[in-house]
């Protein structure tokens, strides 16, 4: 038996509901704005110890940090019996909500904080000093200090914002040819701007820890103290950039061997190969000039892959334009997928089906069960727009993940598994990669784009 679980450094009083229809009760927990916010969906057996708890990690993609991104799979997961833990690892400007009652879609209010002034106020500052309270904007005041994140220098905080207000500039030169997609893109990365001021490592490093300081508290409950009892059967899901750093986890395992949740399987859905994947490569490029941590310490499959000695199974979509599909793998041997390591692993490429009323389109955010917490507008700019569960997720990421963990399926043997117990999608599902993708000119809007900067510039000068 192992000692009992000591008292969590991360401060803050768990709001719990009961949910009878999924038979659950959900702990939350923390703020978006601090980086400590984290929800636990706890099924009814995980009391009785002749049950021992088994945990699905669940890291979310870049700016989808609310749980009702993800809601119908994460209440399914509690009602087959998974002890679920969504922590959000980065700093975001949503509205911190109670737990409701009853759970269901939350709103769409987030915080648009008024920038400029702290960037004038942090450019008197020296850049060594350590960022406090009073240097953020009055709404998102750290109230909780005991985050996972690292603490945050002046300067850190300096090399985001100076490009923020560049690549607004640059959206706003778009926004005269692309209005809404202007629009979509500057609400979706001011709204983890915060976040771009530490290094990715940091959010995966959050992650753990927010889960393993609720693992632990919640198993100092009564009810649950038999959680300490032995080793845990902890699986990693994440998605897009979740993916990613859920393929992570074995590598910071490596330089962290006490984990107290170490991941037996990973499965990632639609994952980057890369911390900049999915954003735009001006907004890199300006993060870069001015060396944001966000952009200095990428985190990159090829360097966290090799680490991996666990069964991981990737599924991606064919039209993926978020992550082209080709990052991982083409046809001629290139792509990332060679990084992965591990005894067992498998990528598998869902195609669209078109001809199926609704239609299904194998896009980004196939994981994703519902994007009302934004207008469509912007989700049919970046992959799709869902009110609810499709067949991807039903009958492709849902059974998948239940045959890999509960069923103990080989990642190699998943699609056949799926088609012999008459579970096969109404999409086709293949192991072969892609071609290549068809060779874009991007470098043709620069001159546009670098005019109209200059033209904001002066237009901004002048008065």
């Amino acid at each position: 038996m192992t000692d009992a679980p000591q008292a969590s450094p991360f401060a803050g009083t768990w709001d719990q509901v009961i949910d009878e229809q999924d038979g659950c009760t959900i702990f939350q927990r923390g703020r978006h704005h601090d980086g400590t916010f984290i929800r636990v969906y706890v099924p009814k057996r995980a009391k009785d110890p002749a049950h021992p708890p088994r945990v699905i990690l669940y890291l979310h993609g870049f700016a989808l940090c609310l749980p009702d991104f993800y809601q119908d799979h994460l209440r399914e997961l509690a009602r087959q019996g998974w002890i679920v833990i969504f922590p959000d690892f980065q700093r975001g400007t949503y509205r911190e909500e109670p737990l409701p009652g009853a759970v269901g879609p939350r709103s769409a209010a987030r915080l648009s904080p008024k920038w400029g002034r702290t960037t004038r106020q942090l450019l008197r500052r020296g850049r060594d000093e350590p960022l406090n309270g009073e240097d953020l904007p009055e709404e998102l005041t750290i109230t909780d200090p005991s985050t996972g994140l690292p603490d945050l220098q002046v300067g850190d905080l300096r090399r985001v914002l100076l490009p923020w207000l560049l690549i607004q500039l640059v959206l706003k030169v778009i926004g005269w040819f692309r209005r809404t997609y202007a629009r979509n893109l500057g609400e979706l990365i001011g709204t983890v701007l915060l976040s771009l001021a530490y290094r990715p490592v940091d959010w995966l490093r959050n992650a753990v820890a927010l889960a393993e300081n609720a693992w632990d508290d919640l198993a100092r409950r009564p009810e649950y103290a038999h959680w300490a009892n032995g080793p845990v059967a902890t699986y990693g899901f994440g998605h897009s950039l979740g993916g990613l750093l859920s393929l992570s986890l074995p590598a910071l395992r490596a330089e962290n061997p006490s984990s107290r949740l170490p991941p037996r399987g990973i499965l990632a859905a639609d994952p980057a190969t890369s911390t900049e994947m999915g954003i735009p490569s001006f907004a890199i490029a300006l993060l870069k000039l001015f060396n944001a941590p966000f952009t200095a310490e990428p985190l990159r499959i090829q360097d966290t892959g090799p680490k991996i000695d666990i069964p991981v199974a990737i599924l991606h979509g064919l039209d993926d334009t978020i992550v082209p599909p080709q990052q991982w793998a083409v046809r001629g041997g290139e792509g990332a997928f060679p990084s992965v390591g591990g005894p067992s692993k498998a990528l598998y490429f869902a195609s669209s089906n078109r001809e199926r009323d609704p239609k299904l389109v194998a896009f980004h955010n196939q994981a994703v069960t519902s994007t009302q917490t934004y207008d469509d507008e912007l989700f049919a700019s970046f992959g799709g727009v869902k009110h609810g569960p499709n067949a991807y997720n039903t009958d492709w990421i849902w059974p998948a993940l239940h045959a890999l963990f509960v069923e103990g399926v080989s990642p190699p043997d998943l699609k056949r598994h799926l088609r012999d117990e008459h579970k096969e999608p109404p999409f086709a599902v293949t192991t072969e990669p892609p071609p290549p993708p068809p060779r874009r000119w991007p470098w043709l809007l620069m001159p546009l784009v670098l005019i109209g900067v200059g033209v904001a510039l002066l237009a901004w000068w002048r008065g």
